[in-house]
C-alpha cells in the first residue's frame, strides 16, 4: 500500500519576523461573506472554538472546519492586526460531502455511499451489485435477468411476442402474419374490424360486409372467405359499395363452392372483392 503525506495535525501560525503570532486571532466566516461559521476543537464537531480563535503561546490552535464546507479565514495579530485574509477556503469533508465533479477515484472500493446528480464517462470495469429499476436500473446482473425483470423480449426470439391487440399500431402500420389465423363459421357471419388480416372458412349462410357507420373497419383492412361448401354463397353489401375488381360490376357477389375470395377495404365506404370463384 502506498504511503501519503501526514495532513498538518495543529494550525501554526507566524508573524512577519517568522516567530509564533502569539496571542493572534483566526477569524472564520462563511466563504465570500463576513458572517462568521464556527470551527471546532476536535473533528468530533461536538465544542466550537471561540470566534475568533485565540493562537496560543506557540501560535498554534486545534481548528476543524465543517465537512465540505467552504470558509472563509482571515489572520490577524493580538491587537487586531490584520496579517491576511483568504477566501473560499474548501474541507474536503468525507466522500458523501464531497461535490461529485470535483472528485477523481481511481482504484479501491466504495462502500454505503449513495451518488446522484453524478455524470460518469468511461468504461466500467468490475462493478458488481445491482442498480434498481426505481433508480434507473435493471435490477439484475444478468441480461436474462435484466430483460425478465423488464418484461422485455429477448433479441430475435419470436415466441416473445404471441399477441397484438386490434387496435395495435406500431410505426402506423398493422403487424401483417405469416400464416392467416382462421375463423371458422357455420352461419350466416358479419365481418368484423378484428377479423382484418384473417381467414373466415364459412360452410353455410353467407358473409355480410358491414355499413361503415356500424362498424367502421379500417382502411386498407383485408380480409379472406374460403367458402367450405359444395354450394354457392352470398357476399353481401350494406349501404356501401362493394366493387368486384377488374369489372365495373358493384353489390353483392356469389362465391362459388370451395371459392376463395379476399374483400379489400379501400376507403370509408368501398370495399373491392377479388379470387377464384366470384361473380
Amino acid at each position: 500500500m502506498p504511503a501519503v503525506l501526514t495532513p498538518s495535525p495543529k494550525m501554526q501560525f507566524l508573524d512577519a519576523n517568522g516567530s509564533p503570532l502569539v496571542g493572534g486571532k483566526l477569524y472564520t466566516y462563511t466563504a465570500g461573506t463576513t458572517t462568521p461559521l464556527a470551527s471546532y476543537t476536535t473533528a468530533a464537531a461536538g465544542t466550537a472554538n471561540t470566534n475568533p480563535v485565540i493562537l496560543d503561546s506557540r501560535g498554534e490552535a486545534n481548528v476543524w472546519l465543517t465537512s465540505g464546507t467552504s470558509y472563509k479565514l482571515k489572520l490577524a495579530s493580538s491587537t487586531d492586526v490584520e496579517q491576511w485574509t483568504v477566501d473560499n477556503i474548501a474541507s474536503t469533508g468525507t466522500m458523501a460531502t464531497q461535490n461529485a465533479g470535483a472528485v477523481a477515484i481511481t482504484g479501491g472500493t466504495i462502500a454505503g455511499v449513495a451518488i446522484t446528480s453524478s455524470t460518469f464517462s468511461g468504461t466500467a470495469t468490475n462493478v458488481t451489485g445491482t442498480v434498481a429499476i426505481a433508480n434507473g436500473g435493471t435490477g439484475a446482473i444478468t441480461a436474462a435477468a435484466a430483460r425478465t425483470a423488464l418484461s422485455a423480449a429477448a433479441s430475435g426470439a419470436n415466441t416473445d411476442i404471441t399477441s397484438l391487440a386490434a387496435a395495435t399500431t406500431i410505426n402506423s402500420e398493422t403487424i401483417g402474419y405469416r400464416d392467416l389465423p382462421t375463423l371458422t363459421k357455420t352461419a350466416s357471419y358479419t365481418l368484423a374490424s378484428a377479423d382484418a388480416g384473417k381467414l373466415v372458412s364459412i360452410t353455410t349462410g353467407g358473409v355480410v360486409i358491414p355499413a361503415n357507420g356500424t362498424d367502421p373497419v379500417p382502411t386498407g383492412a383485408a380480409i379472406s372467405i374460403y367458402n367450405n361448401s359444395a354450394s354457392s354463397q352470398t357476399i353481401s353489401i350494406t349501404t356501401d359499395t362493394l366493387r368486384q375488381a377488374g369489372t365495373a360490376n358493384t353489390g353483392s357477389r356469389t362465391l362459388a363452392l370451395y371459392g376463395v375470395a379476399t374483400v379489400l377495404k379501400v376507403s370509408s365506404t368501398v370495399w373491392t372483392i377479388s379470387g377464384a370463384g366470384v361473380t
